[in-house]
């Protein structure tokens, strides 16, 4: 900066810096602050303001730019950053500000952005880190146990059926759901359809499942065999 001076700058409030924000929620950020000139004295009238943000102190790739006509009353202003120009950048980094009052040169030393206090616990929810969170837009790896204290509720679309992958200690899976005949089927390896698979169980009245009904078959047919034994002594 050559003839002007930033001597008093506050960020009132950062807005959608964590990736885990609802979408309706502004990415702007309230920005104060007073303008002077070297010798101290407040600055009057409309100016036309620059500000950008840079990933480095000096130097370095611009990454955003938006410029605001302010009208500065005794050196004080007030910007809505991120109103004009989306401020389509992350900020999960380290970012500088940078300031140009007309065509005067921008500002030295740049500005570190910092976050407000409250801001500092958006990236966490009731003490759990983003990180610990399961998501439904993406495949979601967490370890550990899950206790569920109601049912666990699964739904298909319209092209199959919802399933369970269990894996054993040699890393095989096992698929297991419901189809639409209402049989429960399992399946080592991925199933090629609905009905690909054996059936443990049938939710069909008065039936059996074939897994279920060899043996208790077999039992009859020896307690038929022994009856007969029996009777003929």
């Amino acid at each position: 900066m050559r003839r002007l001076l930033l001597t008093l700058f506050i960020i009132i409030g950062v807005i959608s810096f964590v990736t885990l924000t609802y979408a309706a929620v502004p990415r702007v950020i309230n920005y104060q602050g007073k303008f002077t000139d070297k010798s101290n004295n407040p600055l009057d009238g409309n100016y036309l303001v620059t500000f950008r943000f840079y990933e480095v102190a000096s130097e370095g790739e611009l990454l955003w730019e938006e410029g605001h006509i302010l009208t500065l009353k005794s050196g004080m202003f007030n910007a809505l950053l991120g109103s004009i120009k989306p401020l389509d950048i992350d900020f999960d980094r380290d970012l500088w500000l940078g300031i140009e009052v007309a065509s005067d040169g921008e500002m030295s030393p740049r500005i570190k952005l910092a976050s407000s206090a409250y801001a500092l616990n958006a990236q966490a929810i009731d003490m759990l880190d983003s990180s610990q969170l399961m998501r439904n837009d993406i495949d979601s790896v967490m370890s550990g146990s899950l206790t569920l204290r109601k049912d666990l509720i699964l739904k298909g679309d319209i092209a199959e059926p919802s399933r369970i992958v269990l894996t054993d200690a040699n890393g095989r899976e096992y698929y297991l759901w419901m189809d639409n005949s209402g049989n429960l089927r399992i399946k080592q390896g991925l199933p090629s359809s609905g009905k690909d698979g054996a059936i443990l169980a049938t939710e069909k009245p008065n039936s059996i499942s074939s897994s279920i009904r060899t043996p208790l078959l077999l039992l009859v047919g020896i307690g038929v065999i022994f009856y007969l034994l029996k009777k003929k002594k």
